[in-house]
Parts: C-alpha cells; sequence; structure tokens
C-alpha cells in the first residue's frame, strides 16, 4: 500500500492572500500561481493555486467555500494504488470500531461534462469544519480525461498529474516534505486514525506528537483554540542559485527562502 500527501489549504485574510497573489516572487521564481474555480456536482470553491512539482497548496479567502473561516485548514492525501482506500478502511475499523468513516465519489463539471474525479474517504467528518484531512483515490475516468498516466508500476503519478495544471519545470517549489500544526484535541484524534490507518509512526516529545511516514512529516501541537490551525509547512525546493531571503506577505504569511528548504509560516 502506498499512501503520500497530495496538498494542503489554509484560509487567509484578504490581504495577506491579495499579497501572496501580487508577489513577483512568488509568481516568477518560487511556483506557477493561479486563481481557479472549481465545481462538482455538489459544491463549488474558488482559491489561489501555489503549484510545486509534485504537491501544491490551496489558498482561500473567507468563504472560499462554504463555511470557511480564516484559519481554516486541511490536509489531502491520495492513495498509489486501486485499492489501497479499502485497505485503509480496513485498518481504521481494526483500530476502533466506533469511528465514524464517510467515502464517497466527488463528480467534476468540465467542458466535457461531468467526470468521477476521485473517491475520498474521511474519519468523523464535521460539516465544514476547522480542520478536515481526507484520502483521495483517483477515478480511472479522470485519469483518462486529463491524460494522465500510470507509473510502469501501475501507480498514480503526482509529479504527472501537476503537468497537466501547466506546472512550471524551473520553479524553486518542489514539494511539501514537513507540516506543523495546532489543533484540539478531538481534531488530533480523528487524523490521528487516518494516519494510522495509512501506516504512519507517531512519537511523543516536548509539547507535541511526531507522525512521520518514510518522507513525510506532520509535528502535532494541542491548543484549546486554535487561529490557525496549520502554522508551518516546509518545503524542498530546487537545487539553483536563489536569494537566501524572508518574503512577508500581509499579517499572516511569510516565507523563509533558505539554501534548500523553504518555510512558510501562517498565522
Amino acid at each position: 500500500m502506498g499512501i503520500e500527501f497530495n496538498h494542503l489549504y489554509v484560509t487567509l485574510d484578504p490581504d495577506t492572500l491579495e499579497s501572496i497573489a501580487r508577489s513577483e516572487f512568488i509568481s516568477q521564481e518560487f511556483c506557477t500561481i493561479s486563481r481557479d474555480t472549481v465545481k462538482t456536482e455538489t459544491e463549488s470553491w474558488t482559491g489561489t493555486y501555489l503549484r510545486g512539482k509534485h504537491s501544491y497548496i490551496e489558498l482561500f479567502p473567507p468563504g472560499g467555500a462554504e463555511g470557511l473561516r480564516e484559519g481554516f485548514s486541511g490536509l489531502g492525501f491520495n492513495s498509489q494504488q486501486a485499492g489501497d482506500m479499502d485497505i485503509v478502511r480496513k485498518k481504521i475499523r481494526s483500530l476502533s470500531e466506533t469511528q465514524e468513516i464517510l467515502s464517497d465519489l466527488q463528480v467534476r463539471e468540465t467542458e466535457a461534462g461531468q467526470v468521477p474525479w476521485f473517491h475520498y474517504l474521511s474519519v468523523n467528518p464535521a460539516e465544514r469544519g476547522a480542520f478536515a484531512s481526507w484520502l483521495m483515490e483517483f477515478h480511472p475516468d479522470y485519469l483518462a480525461y486529463k491524460n494522465i498516466e500510470l507509473t510502469r508500476e501501475g501507480c498514480f503519478d503526482r509529479a504527472a498529474y501537476l503537468k497537466t495544471l501547466e506546472t512550471s519545470e524551473t520553479s524553486l517549489f518542489d514539494d511539501i516534505s514537513e507540516i506543523h500544526l495546532e489543533l484540539t484535541v478531538s481534531e488530533q484524534e480523528e487524523l490521528a486514525f487516518l494516519l494510522q490507518g495509512f501506516g504512519y509512526e507517531s512519537s511523543g516529545g516536548g509539547d507535541g506528537t511526531t507522525y512521520h511516514s518514510d518522507r513525510f512529516l506532520i509535528r502535532v501541537y494541542q491548543t484549546v483554540s486554535p487561529r490557525y490551525r496549520i502554522r508551518r509547512v516546509v518545503c524542498a525546493i530546487a537545487d539553483r542559485p536563489h536569494p537566501e531571503k524572508t518574503f512577508t506577505f500581509g499579517k499572516n504569511a511569510r516565507l523563509n527562502l533558505g539554501r534548500s528548504l523553504a518555510i512558510w509560516e501562517f498565522g
């Protein structure tokens, strides 16, 4: 079974979001950036997308999707092969028979009509809660519609998927390797069940808990009433000359660009 981190979203105040969207450094050096509206058969949302070669960051203004308020955030993962979602579901059921598991099919509106997009699974889903985490398994019809080929091993290819969205090959942003969260007790419990279903290991230390797979790490700090759920995002960047500098965007976003990593801080 192979589960990968796919993308995250953060809801920012409008001034901070516009500052990022207008930045020449972001659009010309850091990544491909676009503002898109996505429609499904049941809902729609409008976000600003910072696309790397293997993952992306989705930024919303309050109300960019129904129910979103400043600081609301989420993490999306994807399965590599068909059937992995069923394995995750069974694993979560073996951990607890009382956890509510929601799974359904998301259908996307396209110029060719409605196309099955991906199956998704989440644990104890709330009605557009302050924090969300879910697993996606992309539907073969959508991969065919976008002409996305699987790898030789028959696995979903994140880079091939993002290439269909015209991701720049020369931008700095490559992938996301680490995320720091501030969550309530119940939010952390629900995320922990999902990550255990993926096969993540966990360890405690200091005032937080670390969950990790071979190439991805999540650090969770418990807070009674966090303002922003996603506080830090560590990105791997391309090995090419670039400025080592801190960029500030509005009141709630900062990008610390180092030699081999770029670290976003929110809130």
